[in-house]
């Protein structure tokens, strides 16, 4: 009985791990440099996550490099789904200053070529900074 009592906690736990999302962390991201010219015009980036399974939670970052003379705050951001989620350090970033946004994208339910877009709200900013944000799902 005992044995039998450990085979069904295996498998259980085996189970419940076997349908957790797999996380792919890539930590390698771009760094895009605010400047007063970036301030005033319409700036957009691309943060490509390649080629992902259906289901797979992949994670990368952007560096925001305050290339400007004043202090600069990331006030909010928006995106197009709930697929994608960003954290970053609400804090001014001096001039000079770096901060680091990391980008979460969770591939469960979709499939196919995906590009998703997170509008940045900067301090200063005419328009808010796009990052796309594209994947190839299968």
């Amino acid at each position: 009985m005992k044995i039998v009592t450990y085979i069904a906690a295996v498998v259980l736990l085996l189970g419940a791990a076997c349908s957790q999302p797999k996380t792919v962390v890539g930590h390698l991201g771009q760094t895009i440099s605010i400047t007063d010219s970036t301030l005033s015009a319409d700036t957009a980036d691309t943060l490509r996550f390649g080629h992902m399974r259906s289901g797979e939670i992949a994670v990368k970052r952007i560096t925001l490099r305050n290339d400007t003379a004043e202090p600069i705050v990331i006030i909010r951001h928006e995106t197009t789904c709930h697929c994608a989620s960003f954290e970053y350090d609400r804090r001014p970033i001096v001039p000079g200053g770096e901060t680091n946004i990391e980008c979460t994208f969770d591939s469960r339910g979709t499939r196919g070529w995906q590009m998703k877009l997170a509008n940045f709200y900067i301090s200063g900013a005419a328009h808010p900074i796009r990052i796309f944000i594209e994947a190839d799902i299968e």
